[in-house]
């Protein structure tokens, strides 16, 4: 992450940097992508840069951070369903929302695509989860946290899915999905 001097910066030169470095990542990817050639193309010098960040990947976790973010907010957050079905129904709805933000932010996506699963920390995830433990729906069997990262893996692979087929219905193949990894039982 960046270092602490980083959130002192003005909001919108906060912001302009990362949209630079976002879309540098993106268009290259993570290994391939030239620090030099970010910080040139944000207009600051590598004295400044490193006075910010400890270098490309410390600038990564930082862009993924805002893009986690950004995605989050497009998402919204995670409202406590009572019963399974407006669990289902808040699941469809935030897939199609979530769908919606990567189709018009490539460069989110991009960035989304190349990080790490442990760089994608989401309290969404963890909420839905948190949602179903508590109405029943989750055999926590083996382990809850390997249940939770795989339900990540499963989220990610249907929008992934879902974002390279427009046909596609993400919200009822994640809902079947996300039912047999549970062990939730079918309707």
């Amino acid at each position: 992450m960046p270092l602490p001097r980083f959130d002192r910066l003005p909001p919108g030169t906060r912001a302009a940097i990362l949209a630079v470095a976002r879309s540098h990542f993106a268009r290259a990817g993570r290994h391939e992508a030239s620090f030099n050639q970010i910080i040139a193309d944000a207009g600051i010098s590598k004295t400044t840069a490193y006075h910010y960040f400890d270098g490309k990947d410390d600038l990564f976790a930082a862009v993924v951070a805002d893009v986690t973010g950004r995605t989050l907010t497009a998402l919204g957050p995670w409202a406590e369903a009572g019963t399974a079905e407006a669990l289902w129904e808040q699941v469809t709805a935030g897939t199609h929302r979530l769908l919606a933000h990567l189709r018009d932010h490539p460069d989110d996506r991009a960035v989304l695509a190349g990080a790490s699963l442990s760089e994608q920390s989401s309290p969404w995830i963890d909420h839905l989860v948190g949602n179903a433990l508590r109405l029943g729906l989750i055999d926590t069997h083996p382990d809850l946290e390997l249940i939770t990262m795989a339900t990540a893996a499963v989220i990610g692979t249907v929008d992934g899915w879902a974002l390279r087929r427009p046909d596609a219905n993400p919200g009822e193949a994640l809902i079947i999905l996300l039912r047999r990894l549970w062990n939730t039982p079918q309707k």
